[in-house]
């Protein structure tokens, strides 16, 4: 069953039992009322009730005739139909009634007395007909009189009232079904927009679909809207970048890999001919272990960056200068000539630490290759209570002012690095940890010559995270 056919039948079983329950209440009332009438009515003959003796004792008995009976009934009401003497010793004196109408039944007969000087009001059943009968003392012999009124026109006039009142039911029902089948279709006319986006992006594969929403709503169903707009944005903007990393990485990927491919050749072709000497061949191996390291490397990256640094790792509290030191312990052989020092006080702060050395190591790299030989890479450390920074900063020729808004986007390379093995991811994956620490990297010239880099990122970001140093049980 769709939706727009379950609030259809929601809406149409509301209305319906507001009817019905609407219905009944207004029958209840009409009944209470017409009934309250008829018994101040019969309550209203108990001062006749003696004068309406006296008619009864002067017509003879069997003397039912019309100009008398109405007579009669004028001291009753117009449509009574009965009345009944019963003696002090509870016999029947006299009773006046059609002759179709028996008063000598066993429901009669039961009828209680009154208890007290009150008259008394039951409903009884004679011959499938109902009556309502009065109850009262006449005078101050001890006799009841007992008036029976019918409830035909009462009944009849209720019933029309029921059927007047299901009639109307059903017509508001017929108009709430179809009121709701209305309300249901605007209501969902947004989830179905939905739901033909959704169903057009799984077949078609395209992200770019988007579903209007409509200015200035601010309902449930245009927050859905957008926030569904949102995640095929995300999505395609996602899909967009690993589209781009896959063409720059195989187009990255394929220059070691043919440089491999010809230098293996070229070693086999020595190996048949035997006519190559040990250095060329010393020289051949050192160059394919310089290419397998790269292309090793460059998959690391490429890697890392494509998996968003999403892994398992927790945040945990690390002593900062162990991990500067272990960054620089790894540059450090790239040139020994190039000093590679490390000023950092004696702090811990909660952060990933394999994104953040990482990212310091692919800093420093990129410092140390810059750096001509005697010249000194540092990396500083920076604690604040509410920040810690890491400053690396170089020796070397500086950054173009047009390429350093450039520098952090993916496998881009300056003119100086183009002479120097890389990829161009080194610097976005340092902007993405920066990211995953809730922090960011600044870059710019020194002023003495050289650049700095400096990724910062607040303290309280991780603090809740604190844990026991993996480091410190190394």
């Amino acid at each position: 069953m769709s939706l727009r056919s379950r609030i259809t039948i929601l809406v149409a079983s509301a209305v319906a039992l507001a009817f019905v329950v609407a219905a009944l209440l207004a029958w209840t009332m009409i009944r209470s009322v017409m009934m309250t009438q008829l018994d101040d009515t019969l309550l209203g003959r108990v001062p006749d009730a003696g004068e309406i003796q006296s008619v009864s004792e002067e017509l003879p008995s069997g003397a039912m005739a019309r100009d008398r009976m109405l007579r009669f009934n004028s001291l009753t009401q117009d449509d009574q139909v009965a009345v009944q003497f019963i003696g002090p010793d509870g016999s029947i004196d006299r009773q006046l009634a059609p002759r179709s109408l028996s008063l000598e039944t066993p429901e009669v007969q039961d009828l209680p007395a009154p208890t007290s000087e009150e008259p008394r009001l039951d409903t009884v059943a004679i011959d499938g007909v109902s009556y309502r009968v009065l109850t009262t003392a006449v005078g101050g012999t001890g006799s009841l009189m007992r008036l029976f009124q019918p409830l035909t026109a009462l009944e009849q006039t209720l019933s029309a009232v029921a059927w007047a009142l299901t009639g109307i039911a059903l017509v508001g029902v017929t108009v709430a079904a179809g009121l709701g089948w209305l309300v249901a279709r605007t209501a969902v006319r947004p989830v179905q927009r939905l739901v033909a986006a959704s169903e057009a992006v799984t077949a078609t594969g395209n992200l770019s679909r988007r579903v209007p929403v409509r200015a200035g709503a601010r309902d449930e169903l245009a927050r859905l809207s957008t926030s569904f707009n949102s995640m095929l944005s995300a999505l395609e903007s996602s899909r967009t970048q690993q589209r781009e990393l896959l063409e720059n990485a195989s187009h990255e990927l394929r220059t070691p890999l043919t440089v491999l491919r010809n230098d293996f050749g070229l070693l086999a072709r020595l190996e048949r001919t035997e006519t190559g000497n040990g250095g060329d061949r010393e020289q051949l191996i050192q160059d394919l272990d310089s290419q397998v390291t790269a292309l090793a490397d460059e998959v690391d990256q490429i890697v890392t960056l494509a998996r968003g640094d999403t892994t398992a790792e927790p945040p945990v509290s690390v002593p900062l200068r162990e991990l500067l030191e272990q960054a620089a312990k790894r540059v450090r052989r790239l040139n020994p000539q190039v000093t590679v020092h490390v000023d950092a006080p004696l702090d811990q702060a909660v952060v990933f630490p394999n994104a953040l050395e990482r990212a310091v190591t692919n800093l420093a790299r990129n410092a140390v290759q810059v750096s001509p030989d005697g010249a000194t890479v540092t990396i500083a450390l920076k604690v604040t209570p509410e920040t810690c920074s890491i400053e690396v900063c170089d020796e070397g020729p500086g950054l173009a002012d047009l390429e350093i808004p450039l520098l952090f986007q993916r496998f881009f390379r300056g003119t100086g690095s183009r002479e120097r093995h890389g990829s161009g991811l080194g610097l976005a994956i340092v902007e993405q940890a920066a990211q995953l620490h809730g922090g960011r990297v600044v870059t710019g010239n020194r002023p003495g010559g050289g650049a700095r880099f400096t990724f910062s990122w607040p303290t309280a970001h991780l603090r809740s995270s604190t844990l026991r140093s993996p480091l410190a049980s190394s």
